[in-house]
């Protein structure tokens, strides 16, 4: 049986198309073995159009959504939430709901059906994962393990204990996402990143060192605060630091090569590329210029 790496490239054989706005694979029957304590009806990704539109009343199963690009919207417990990129929904066996994509820019996601033992409500509510919607996280690391194991299994008595460990484990990731105060509030990681940069002008750090400072991955960092801002955190550094030497050229007769070491730029000759990309001027014509004023 032939394996892919990726589930744009999964087994033909395996794989249902809707028009071409969902794929997804399928576990049906849901097993042969009655007692699994989970078990997986299928998985996929959606890239809907403006009239994708689903109700569910009521939900047969769990679903877990989580929100790649776009917009759309889940009514579910008498609200509308409008859902964005970085965005994710777990419908509740039992849930009355509909979602649906927006007019104008259509959400893509990925998605996984499963039914389990009253066990996951009871874990769900133990840990405080109440909320249907949680706000700026990132799941598709998860995602991507889950549609690999499609590679490995065929039904669910080969596919429940790592599908439960990859549910369990995203799980536990919502919850320390709600601990910390960030469910809804993408822009409070934005800030909390930003102030971390700005303590970090003339120390050495990299995205993976912030990553696991806030406890959030790499990608998602990059995302929300680049969402806030408009750059990329690396750019922002680099910002402070060409400001910061902007002072220390003005006010101090430091060489270049020491300027480039105390704000941790690898080299003199990268200190001064950075220098000319934001100001249009060498950081000896920019020191020039001012001593001559």
């Amino acid at each position: 049986m032939k394996k892919y790496k990726s589930f744009d490239k999964i087994r033909r054989e395996d794989i249902s198309e809707y028009k071409g706005l969902e794929r997804e694979v399928k576990f049906t029957p849901y097993s042969s073995n009655d007692m699994n304590p989970l078990k997986v009806s299928c998985f996929g990704i959606t890239n809907p159009d403006s009239d994708y539109y689903i109700a569910r009343n009521p939900s047969p199963c769990y679903i877990v959504e989580y929100i790649v690009s776009g917009t759309g919207y889940l009514e579910i417990e008498g609200r509308v939430e409008k859902l964005g990129a970085s965005d994710a929904y777990i419908i509740h066996q039992g849930d009355f709901c509909k979602y649906y994509a927006d007019k104008k820019d259509p959400y893509r996601k990925y998605w996984i059906n499963f039914a389990t033992l009253p066990f996951f409500e009871e874990m769900l509510r133990a840990y405080d994962i109440t909320d249907r919607v949680i706000r700026g996280i990132d799941l598709s690391a998860y995602f991507d393990e889950i549609f690999k194991l499609e590679q490995v299994a065929d039904n669910n008595d080969e596919l429940y204990i790592p599908i439960s460990k990859l549910l369990f484990s995203m799980m536990m990731d919502i919850a320390l996402h709600k601990k910390q105060g960030l469910c809804g509030r993408g822009s409070d990681l934005a800030s909390s990143v930003k102030a971390i940069l700005d303590r970090s002008v003339n120390v050495h750090i990299t995205i993976d060192d912030i990553a696991k400072v806030v406890w959030r991955s790499k990608n998602e960092v990059i995302r929300q605060f680049k969402r806030r801002y408009g750059i990329t955190p690396y750019a922002y550094l680099l910002e402070i630091r060409v400001r910061r030497a902007k002072n220390i050229l003005q006010n101090t007769t430091s060489t270049l090569a020491e300027i480039a070491e105390y704000l941790c730029f690898s080299s003199e000759y990268h200190f001064s590329n950075c220098f000319k990309k934001q100001t249009g001027v060498s950081p000896r014509e920019w020191r020039a210029s001012k001593r001559a004023q």
